[in-house]
């Protein structure tokens, strides 16, 4: 149990090389991972960004019958609103710790939290979520966890996010999936194969999972699927698997890794099934896993030909399209984009690791001096890039959206879209159609002036980017 030794996993800057700031060629993003260790950059100046916080709520939220208590002053569990609104789930108490407790210590407050979590909520688990203020107090988490677990007889899971360790936002998915196997799945003696597949799906588009799950259940696999809506048992079965299934390798790595170092389950780490033809790979790279890959080669023929049929003439001929999305998103759209005729102007990506290596070899080797762009949450770089380039079309996540759209040009969100396999791809291209369409809105938008001063617009988007000193 080597991974799962410690409370808290590696950081992705150590464990994946995860570099967070970065703008430059692809070429030259390529050359970064090809030494003994990649050169992190800061950034003097930070517009906003995520935190590990809000992506390790992200997780929990989605477990069947928990409830979280999240240790903090009321201010950080702002975040699991989000959650409990938009998705109308998540069972959560807050502490709210005040300027006493962060001297004095708030254990008391974190015992009643439990127990009226307990009785409020009647939940199998209960999470205690950390936060950067419980950190640097130092509160002893782990004693209060001790007693509560013998005297309210169920599993009560710390999760220790500190907030500042990494720079990188998900290392919270990796945070909340480590705490749940330290705690639950026990060691490699668990248990033989229960003929399953595991199908990991972290925050996909509800649509997006019902579509992966007809395309398996049609070749004949019985899936276990974790962590959206599992239960904590499915975290037992998921180490007793035939073998794992990424959807999308950026937020489950840490999760595939562990069933595979800890509980020798086979991890399939293939790219997003994003796209005709990207699907079509993953289909059969599942079907030769699973023994099925004349089944999976003649779903793949059929779903192309009906796919083909409905997207008609589409091209994106003469159409410069710029990216901002997760990596292992945007390189896949990227495909998808020149395999419809289109051109890509630039992308934005909020962090890239060795995880992408294959794939932005292949992007540079297409495009060696496309520009890339490395920030999470920095808008005022982004417009900066978008008003030099001023692409046709910009295809993002939804969270710059808005200010991107005051360039005049069409944008596509593909937050809250699905946009995996066959009906996923018609989809995405039904939401490109129609805004390279109807373009009035944009152009109405040009007309509001930028939140930026000219005299930034007119610096380096990569001004405040700086090689860290150690």
């Amino acid at each position: 149990m080597i991974l799962l030794k410690k409370r808290a996993p590696r950081i992705r800057e150590k464990r994946i090389d995860t570099l967070n700031a970065w703008i430059g060629p692809a070429d030259s993003a390529v050359r970064e991972f090809a030494g003994q260790e990649v050169v992190q950059r800061i950034r003097t100046f930070s517009q906003s960004s995520n935190d590990d916080l809000l992506h390790a709520l992200n997780i929990l939220c989605r477990i069947e019958k928990s409830a979280t208590v999240i240790h903090s002053p009321r201010g950080c569990a702002v975040a699991a609103l989000y959650h409990k609104v938009a998705q109308g789930r998540g069972n959560w108490i807050v502490t709210n710790l005040d300027q006493k407790d962060t001297i004095m210590g708030a254990d008391r407050k974190l015992r009643k939290a439990v127990t009226t979590a307990y009785r409020t909520y009647d939940p199998e688990v209960i999470f205690i979520l950390s936060s950067p203020v419980a950190a640097i107090n130092n509160d002893d988490i782990q004693a209060v966890v001790d007693e509560l677990r013998e005297e309210l007889e169920l599993p009560v899971i710390p999760v220790f996010v500190t907030g500042f360790a990494s720079r990188n936002a998900l290392t919270g998915y990796d945070i909340a999936l480590h705490s749940i196997f330290r705690q639950l799945a026990g060691g490699r003696e668990s248990g033989g194969r229960n003929g399953r597949v595991n199908l990991f799906s972290v925050a996909e588009h509800r649509s997006d999972l019902q579509e992966v799950t007809r395309l398996l259940t049609a070749l004949g696999l019985e899936l276990n699927v974790l962590p959206d809506n599992a239960s904590i048992w499915t975290f037992v079965e998921a180490t007793e698997a035939r073998f794992s299934i990424s959807l999308n390798h950026d937020a489950d790595n840490y999760l595939g890794t562990v069933l595979r170092e800890e509980y020798d389950v086979p991890y399939l780490e293939i790219e997003r099934p994003l796209g005709l033809e990207a699907t079509g790979r993953w289909l059969l790279d599942v079907g030769k896993a699973a023994g099925v890959g004349q089944a999976a080669a003649e779903l793949h023929r059929q779903e192309s030909v009906r796919v083909r049929r409905e997207l008609g003439d589409f091209t994106l001929s003469g159409i410069r399209v710029y990216l901002s999305l997760s990596p292992s998103t945007a390189l896949q759209v990227a495909k998808l984009v020149e395999e419809s005729g289109g051109e890509i102007a630039g992308i934005t990506v909020p962090h890239l690791d060795v995880l992408h290596i294959a794939q932005l070899k292949l992007l540079a080797s297409r495009h060696p001096l496309l520009q890339v762009h490395i920030a999470d949450g920095q808008p005022f770089e982004e417009l900066n890039i978008l008003r030099r380039f001023a692409p046709d079309l910009y295809i993002g996540d939804g969270a710059h959206t808005g200010q991107v759209a005051r360039l005049g040009f069409p944008v596509v969100s593909l937050e809250q879209t699905r946009i995996l396999a066959y009906n996923g791809t018609l989809n995405l291209v039904q939401r490109i159609s129609v805004a390279l369409k109807n373009r009035s809105f944009g152009e109405r938008l040009a007309s509001v002036t930028l939140p930026y001063k000219e005299s930034w617009l007119q610096r380096s988007p990569n001004w405040h980017i700086k090689k860290e000193v150690k």
